[in-house]
């Protein structure tokens, strides 16, 4: 291809949708990924399409997190018939098991969400049985939906490799930016390789600070938090609820595989999964659901999320150089936030007028 307009630096699920989102503005974009597309936090995550305990969170999540939530079913909808591959987004609901905590209704009441206060041992039983004898009240969050994130990497993947305007590199890793003065002027590769661009995006996930130049510093706040998942084999509908309690969740598929997540384990790269992560989160499994105890376990995988200190991403551009912008630091939701965090970033680079205030993800 010719020179591209703009370069994606990182193929996951928030590159994927970002350059996506700029082709349909007009630009041709090229997209290089250090590996094989979306196979990093994308794909290892657990597909919940909502920040844990969301009220924790700043309005900036929120926003992002709801703009995702509203328009997901028409999205992936969209996608599967583009495709052929489902992204399975169900609505399984969020049944918490802690008890409310200050701030919780009055951010349900701002973003209009439900949650409903259960106060029973029947009134559980009623939203998924099979729970440990121990839980007697719970919070009920019916419309907090999971999408099998796998399956919608590979979607967005799909659809990506069948673009117009949209050009496709796998195993090509950037060693460094392109600079002429304080305008970017493209990327290096690994292998010595240069390309030019008029702008360049940073959506490398946890990998975004070690990709910026001097002059940029903000990003460098993104550190790796790794985050292993244990998964179950049970009975297809033996659990059908998105079960949490203190941090843990259980999220069942179609299939009847049970995923329970995660740790959390700030600061490598390193993403080995660990004997004793295995036992410990088995247990949680096995505290919330007793009949997983029967059940075989298939699988357990390590990602490494983009964390920030308060879960607010980067996105923009870098105030001291032109032409270079970062989508990045979703920290545990980049699923939910992603889509509106790539269309942010598209707009912005684009010069189109922000569906949101851009200000609370400005780099600095």
């Amino acid at each position: 291809m010719s020179n591209p307009d703009c370069i994606v630096v990182g193929g996951g699920a928030i590159g994927l949708m970002s350059a996506h989102f700029l082709v349909e503005r007009g630009r041709k974009v090229l997209l290089l990924e250090k590996g094989a597309l979306a196979r990093e936090s994308s794909w290892a995550g657990g597909g919940i399409v909502s920040p844990m305990y969301p009220w924790r969170y700043p309005d900036a999540v929120n926003r992002l997190a709801v703009y995702g939530q509203r328009r997901y079913p028409e999205v992936l909808a969209r996608l599967r018939d583009e495709t052929g591959i489902d992204p399975e987004l169900l609505p399984s609901g969020m049944l918490m098991l802690d008890e409310p905590e200050p701030g919780m209704w009055e951010w349900a009441d701002k973003w209009s969400m439900k949650i409903e206060r259960l106060t029973s041992r029947q009134a559980l039983d009623a939203v998924q049985p099979g729970l440990d004898a121990r839980f007697e009240s719970g919070l009920w969050m019916p419309e907090i939906q999971q999408v099998r994130n796998p399956r919608l990497a590979k979607a967005l993947a799909a659809r990506a490799r069948h673009t117009a305007g949209l050009t496709i590199r796998e195993h090509a890793p950037v060693a460094g930016l392109l600079q002429q003065g304080d305008r970017i002027t493209g990327v290096r590769l690994d292998s010595g390789e240069t390309i030019a661009a008029d702008s360049v995006l940073i959506t490398a996930g946890a990998w975004t600070g070690g990709l910026m130049p001097p002059g940029c510093p903000a990003p460098a706040k993104i550190e790796p938090v790794k985050g292993q998942i244990v998964q179950f084999q049970a009975e297809p509908g033996q659990l059908t609820r998105m079960v949490m309690r203190e941090s843990r969740y259980l999220i069942p598929r179609k299939d009847g595989l049970v995923l329970i997540g995660s740790t959390l384990e700030p600061g490598s790269f390193e993403k080995r999964t660990t004997a004793a992560a295995l036992e410990d989160l088995k247990a949680s499994a096995i505290a919330l659901f007793p009949a997983l105890a029967g059940c075989p376990v298939v699988n357990q995988w390590a990602g490494l999320r983009p964390g920030t200190a308060d879960g607010v991403p980067f996105i923009g551009p870098c105030p001291a150089i032109e032409g270079l912008f970062v989508n990045a630091g979703q920290f545990r939701n980049g699923i939910v936030m992603g889509l509106g965090s790539a269309l942010l970033a598209a707009q912005l680079m684009t010069g189109e007028q922000p569906f949101v205030d851009p200000a609370p993800y400005a780099l600095g």
